[in-house]
């Protein structure tokens, strides 16, 4: 009798047992998480590789950029250190594939948001990475004083998109009779902007501005005879897109971003990341890892934000160098301001 009953114990804990396994492999494997990432090695980031202002490398093989140096923070956050990352050219038409079939794991700006990509997309924005303005990028624009000089121009311009409504309703607002040339993608519309088969290129600014360093090699408009023009179109928030199916790398992408904010907010930055003390609040704490639970629970390092800021910065030192008042651009914060300085932008404490 001890015999059997011994053989029934046995029996129920292996049963058990086997649930119990079949049961957390089965959760695993539904929520990646980023254990795929950490299996292979490195981060792939998304991102338009024929604009240097996104990514481009040094002489000595560093990648830099805006979209660059916010993988790079990815990097420390995910791993530790900064080099484990890999920026992978994407255009606009291919996000989609790339994320579903794996070649990237977040796409960085790059793609405009809409109800349409919403409702059928297997993506989803993670988090804001700033806001642009739809612009247009000019030939022949040397002696042009207003938008008056552009009626009746042809303008390159994405089909389907929320660019060519901005661009209909800016026409008929000011009477401008443009004509759109549309094309499937934002590289297709580039590529015949720079075969001069339309008068002007219509698109994020920060885009266009790329466009102009980057293929006509001057930031000299009477040089170049391409020019920037300073009217906004309309105002665009740009995206970290990253796959429905990793639900733990969507939210942790929104969390390193507002991280990179916050730190802004808090007067951390490159220059005293490593030495600064006094950290009191509950937000600080868990931000900078001294209580390390809540990072941990993301599946992040815990001190990765005072490695990254003293390699890349803050925020605000990220923009600046790439986009603001110490790149060649020299665009204001502008909307990229934070709330308190009279910007859009406002960072969540991290409780």
């Amino acid at each position: 009798m001890n015999w059997l009953k011994k053989m029934k114990f046995r029996l129920l804990f292996v049963c058990s047992l086997f649930l119990l396994t079949f049961s957390f492999s089965d959760a695993f494997s539904a929520e990646p998480g980023l254990r795929f990432i950490h299996t292979r090695g490195d981060l792939r980031c998304g991102t338009d590789l024929s604009v240097s202002t996104f990514a481009s490398k040094t002489e000595d093989g560093k990648w830099q950029g805006f979209d660059a140096d916010i993988c790079r923070a990815f990097s420390y956050a995910i791993f530790g250190r900064g080099d484990r990352f890999t920026m992978v050219d994407v255009k606009a038409d291919n996000v989609a594939k790339a994320l579903n079939s794996g070649k990237i794991d977040i796409m960085l700006g790059g793609m405009l948001n809409s109800a349409q990509k919403d409702a059928t997309s297997t993506f989803s924005p993670a988090a804001l990475l700033y806001y642009d303005q739809q612009a247009f990028l000019a030939r022949n624009a040397q002696d042009a004083k207003s938008m008056d000089d552009f009626k009746n121009a042809t303008v390159c311009v994405v089909n389907n998109s929320p660019e060519l409504n901005n661009l209909e309703e800016y026409s008929e607002k000011y009477n401008l009779n443009l004509k759109p040339l549309t094309f499937s993608s934002k590289n297709a519309a580039m590529q015949s902007f720079l075969l001069n088969r339309c008068r002007l290129l219509t698109g994020n600014r920060f885009f266009l501005s790329g466009v102009k360093n980057t293929h006509f090699n001057s930031y000299d408009d009477e040089e170049s005879g391409v020019k920037l023009l300073p009217e906004p179109v309309a105002l665009v928030p740009v995206y970290l897109f990253a796959s429905n199916e990793n639900i733990k790398l969507l939210s942790s992408a929104k969390w390193i971003i507002n991280a990179l904010q916050l730190a802004d907010v808090y007067g951390v930055n490159y220059h005293n990341a490593a030495v600064k003390v006094g950290l009191k609040n509950t937000s600080q704490r868990n931000l900078f890892g001294e209580d390390p639970k809540l990072w941990l629970s993301f599946g992040l390092t815990p001190d990765w934000l005072k490695k990254a800021l003293a390699d890349v910065g803050n925020y605000g030192e990220i923009y600046d160098r790439n986009l603001g008042k110490f790149s060649p651009l020299k665009f204001e914060r502008a909307e990229n301001n934070y709330l308190k300085d009279g910007g859009l932008i406002n960072p969540a404490p991290f409780l």
